[in-house]
C-alpha cells in the first residue's frame, strides 16, 4: 500500500509533489512509466482540496451566523433598492410583521398583525416622500391621520393603517410593493405618486437592466448571512436629518441630485421625458391590473404642488434658438428683472416680448405668473403656474400628463380617486397654493395631511367599504389630534424644519434665493404660515408684522389660521395672541 503525502512545494510555481513510500508496492501499482500520470491525476484533487481547506472558515462562519439566526437579509440595507425579491418590505418577527431593515431608512418603521384580525380593517397606503410624511415623519402623515379618524370613529374595529412611503420612489418600483402587500390580506390599497417619476428613472437603470444570470449571482452572494452581516458591520448609521434617500441615508443608493454634477445632468430631453411618462401610465395600469386581480380595492390619489412659492428649479432654453435671438431673449429679460418692483406694467410687456422669441425658458412663465398674480388675474396667473412647472429641466413635480393620466384611468377602470390637488387649491388664496399649503415644493403642511386623511375617509365611506360608521364631530377630532401632538413632543416640528433646509440645499435651491422672497402682504403671510408650522413662533410673529403693515386686514387671515391651527389640535402659544387680536 502506498500513502500519498501531498503539499505544495515553495520553490516550484507547478504545484509538484512529493511521494512517501510507506510500504513495498503492490504488484497492481503502475511502474516508472506511470508516475506523470499519477501526478497529473493527484494535482486537480489536489487544487481542489486546497480551495475548499481556504474556504473552510468561511463555511464555519456562515454556519455559525445561521445557527444563532444573525445577519438574515432583511436586517441590511438593500443594494437593489427595492428591485430584488429578496428583500421584503416586511419580515415576520413572532405574531407581527415590521418594516425590514434592509428597506429602512426609505421606509418608515411599520408594523402589523401577521394573522388578520377577524374584526379587523387594513389599509397599506403606497408612494413617494409626500405618503411617508416628509419633511416631517411618518406620525403625521396622512395615513397616521387617517388611521385616527377611523380608530376614534368606530371602536368596534381594529384598524390598521400602513404607511408604506418610500422616499425617493417612482411608481414604477411601487409595483413590486403592491404585491408584496397583496399577500397580507388588505382590506384596500390607496396610491399616491407622480413626484418622483424623473428622479430616479436613471439612477436605478444599471440596476434594472441587470442580466438574469448576473442577477441570480448577485442574490446568491448577496443572500449569505456572512455578506450581509459584513455590510451590516461596515454600513454608516444614516442621518435622520436628510429627507432624501441619498448619501447621506443610503450610502448605496445615490439619486441624480446627491452627485455633484447631478444638477448639471438634467438636460432638456424631450424623449426621455416622454418614455418616462409612459412608464409611469404602465406602472400604474400595472397596479389598478394587479389589484383587481386579487380582488382588493384600490383607491388613486391625485397629489398637488407648489406653484406661487417654488419656482423652476432649472432652465433652458428651446432647442435651435440662434445666438442673436437668445442675446436679444437676455436682453429683454435683464431689463424686466430690473424694473419688476417699480414698474411692473412695464416689465410684463418685456417679459412677453422676451416669450415672444422663447416661450420655453421655465423661469420666464413663473415671473409672468408672478405679475400676473400681483395684478389680481389669478386665472392667467394659475396657467402660467403649470406652464413654469412643466417646462421644469429638474423636474420634482408631477407633470401636468401624469396628473390627467390620473383621472382618465381612474374614470376607464372605475378607479375611486380623491383629487388631493384640488382639495388643497380650494383652501389656497384664488385656487393657487404655495407655503400655506405646502411646505416647500410638494410636501402639504401638517394640517393638509389632516385634511388628506379625512378626504380619504369620506371617500371609503361613500364606497360602502366602512358601513355604519360616521365621520367624527370638531370638538372630538380636534381632541384626538391635540393629544397625538403631545404624545410628539415639543422638538418634532423643529426636526421638519432642518430636514426642508437640507432638501433645499440638495436641490440648490440657494440659486433661486431670489425668487422666493417675499415681495407682498400674501407673501410674508405665506411665509409666517410656513414657519408656524416649523414651530418657529418668532419667524411667524416677524413675517405676519411684515404683512400687517403692506396690508393692515390681512390680520383676518392670521386669526383664520390659527384658528385651523386650534381645530387640528396644535397649541397657539400665547406669543401670538396680539397678532391673533389685531392688536
Amino acid at each position: 500500500m502506498v500513502f500519498i503525502a501531498a503539499w505544495p512545494d515553495p520553490e516550484f510555481n507547478s504545484g509538484a509533489f512529493y511521494q512517501v513510500s510507506m510500504e513495498a508496492q503492490d504488484e497492481r501499482t503502475p511502474k516508472s512509466g506511470s508516475t506523470k500520470e499519477s501526478h497529473r491525476r493527484i494535482r486537480p484533487s489536489f487544487k481542489i482540496l486546497a480551495v475548499l481547506i481556504g474556504l473552510l472558515p468561511f463555511v464555519m462562519l456562515e454556519a455559525g451566523l445561521r445557527f444563532f439566526d444573525r445577519g438574515a437579509s432583511a436586517e441590511a440595507v438593500d443594494p437593489f433598492v427595492g428591485f430584488s425579491e429578496k428583500y421584503p418590505l416586511f419580515a415576520r418577527h413572532g405574531d407581527i410583521h415590521r418594516t425590514s431593515g434592509s428597506r429602512e431608512p426609505f421606509f418608515p418603521p411599520q408594523q402589523f398583525l401577521a394573522t388578520r384580525p377577524t374584526n379587523g380593517f387594513r389599509v397599506f397606503c403606497l408612494g413617494g416622500s409626500t405618503v411617508h410624511g416628509r419633511p416631517y415623519e411618518f406620525e403625521t402623515a396622512f395615513p397616521k391621520w387617517l388611521e385616527l379618524e377611523l380608530a376614534a370613529s368606530d371602536a368596534s374595529r381594529k384598524y390598521e393603517i400602513v404607511n408604506c412611503g418610500g422616499i425617493s420612489y417612482a411608481s414604477y418600483r411601487l409595483a413590486s410593493i403592491v404585491a408584496e402587500v397583496l399577500r397580507y390580506e388588505p382590506d384596500l390599497i390607496i396610491l399616491a405618486t407622480g413626484h418622483n417619476e424623473f428622479l430616479e428613472a436613471r439612477t436605478y437603470q444599471g440596476v434594472k437592466s441587470r442580466s438574469r444570470a448576473r442577477s441570480s449571482i448577485e442574490h446568491f452572494v448577496l443572500s449569505l448571512r456572512t455578506v450581509t452581516f459584513a455590510r451590516k458591520l461596515f454600513h454608516r448609521d444614516p442621518s435622520s436629518g436628510n429627507p432624501s434617500a441619498g448619501s447621506a441615508e443610503n450610502l448605496e443608493v445615490q439619486t441624480r441630485l446627491d452627485d455633484g454634477s447631478g444638477y448639471a445632468s438634467y438636460q432638456r430631453d424631450d424623449d426621455w421625458h416622454r418614455q418616462v411618462m409612459t412608464q409611469f401610465e404602465d406602472s400604474v395600469q400595472n397596479m389598478i391590473d394587479r389589484c383587481r386581480g386579487a380582488g382588493v380595492p384600490l383607491m388613486l390619489v391625485k397629489l398637488g404642488s407648489n406653484l406661487r412659492d417654488c419656482p423652476p428649479y432649472k432652465s433652458e432654453h428651446r432647442p435651435g434658438l440662434s445666438v442673436e435671438d437668445e442675446a436679444k431673449w437676455q436682453e429683454l429679460f435683464d431689463t424686466a428683472t430690473e424694473i419688476e418692483a417699480t414698474e411692473p406694467e412695464r416689465a410684463l410687456e418685456l417679459y412677453r416680448k422676451s416669450e415672444a422669441i422663447d416661450g420655453e425658458f421655465a423661469l420666464l412663465p413663473y415671473r409672468i405668473a408672478r405679475l400676473l398674480d400681483k395684478n389680481g388675474k389669478t386665472a392667467e396667473a394659475a396657467k402660467e403656474y403649470l406652464r413654469a412647472k412643466d417646462f421644469d429641466i429638474c423636474p420634482l413635480r408631477i407633470f401636468e400628463r401624469g396628473a390627467a393620466y390620473l383621472e382618465t384611468v381612474a374614470s376607464e377602470t372605475k378607479t375611486p380617486l380623491v383629487d388631493v390637488r384640488a382639495l388643497l387649491e380650494s383652501k389656497s388664496r384664488d385656487g393657487i397654493p404655495g407655503y400655506d399649503w405646502y411646505m416647500d415644493h410638494v410636501h402639504p403642511t401638517i394640517g393638509g395631511h389632516q385634511l388628506i386623511g379625512r378626504s380619504l375617509a369620506d371617500r371609503m365611506r361613500k364606497e360602502g367599504w366602512l358601513p355604519g360608521t360616521s365621520a367624527l364631530m370638531k370638538d372630538d377630532r380636534s381632541g384626538v389630534y391635540a393629544k397625538h401632538f403631545q404624545e410628539l413632543g415639543a422638538a418634532y416640528l423643529g426636526n421638519g424644519s432642518r430636514r426642508v433646509q437640507w432638501l433645499e440645499n440638495w436641490a440648490r435651491r440657494q440659486r433661486l434665493h431670489d425668487e422666493v422672497l417675499p415681495k407682498d402682504a400674501q407673501g410674508f403671510l405665506r411665509l409666517g404660515f410656513r414657519a408656524l408650522d416649523f414651530a418657529d413662533f418668532e419667524g411667524a410673529k416677524a413675517a405676519f408684522e411684515s404683512a400687517k403693515k403692506l396690508d393692515p386686514s390681512s390680520v383676518e387671515q392670521i386669526r383664520a389660521r390659527l384658528t385651523e391651527l386650534k381645530l387640528g389640535g396644535r397649541e397657539v402659544l400665547p406669543a401670538m395672541v396680539n397678532l391673533k387680536s389685531g392688536e
